[in-house]
């Protein structure tokens, strides 16, 4: 059974009180319940209420909780499948230059291949990356971005580490406690 992660934002402390006790009520473990906030000693203050968790960063909620991507990797995709592209363009486009096709370019026919190679070298390098950015690993910041602007505005994000199938129902009780900006990874 897979673990995932479900996020809301509280505006308020009662909200957020609310939130952790019904959690806590329904047999969810201390350890699965992480809150943060823009001022560290309020999320301390909150987590040591509940017993919870106090390691939600503002900047990058979902950091270290969920297995996102935070050093890079999403750049390094979009970097390797940019350059994979650009050497399948190339190659590509010599081959083509050596068919009837390769004429595309109006340029001298000396000239074909050179001109062929840089074109499909630009044209793979661009595919590659755009694919390499839709492919790749997210940033955690592209997934937590609700719960940045909650704590932006001065609210607690609460994270909860929950199985997959009991999302839904955690929702519910978020949702009723008053959670806004729903957060599911």
């Amino acid at each position: 059974m897979s673990e995932g992660v479900i996020a809301c934002i509280y505006r308020s402390e009662d909200t957020l009180d609310a939130a952790a006790a019904q959690l806590l009520a329904l047999g969810v473990g201390a350890d699965a319940l992480h809150v943060g906030a823009v001022d560290p000693q309020r999320a301390q203050a909150a987590a040591q209420r509940h017993g919870i968790h106090a390691d939600v960063h503002p900047d990058d909620p979902l950091a270290d909780i969920v297995s996102l991507d935070r050093n890079g990797n999403a750049r390094d995709a979009i970097d390797r499948c940019g350059m994979i592209g650009g050497l399948v363009g190339t190659c590509s486009g010599i081959a083509l230059s050596f068919t009837p096709a390769g004429a595309l370019i109006p340029v001298p026919h000396a000239a074909l291949l050179l001109a062929n190679a840089g074109f499909y070298f630009v044209i793979g390098a661009v595919v590659g990356s755009v694919l390499g950015a839709a492919l790749g690993p997210q940033a955690s910041t592209h997934a937590g971005f609700r719960l940045i602007d909650g704590m932006q505005e001065g609210a607690y994000a609460l994270i909860v580490v929950a199985p997959h199938n009991r999302h839904d129902e955690l929702q519910k009780v978020l949702e009723a406690a008053g959670g806004t900006g729903t957060t599911r990874v």
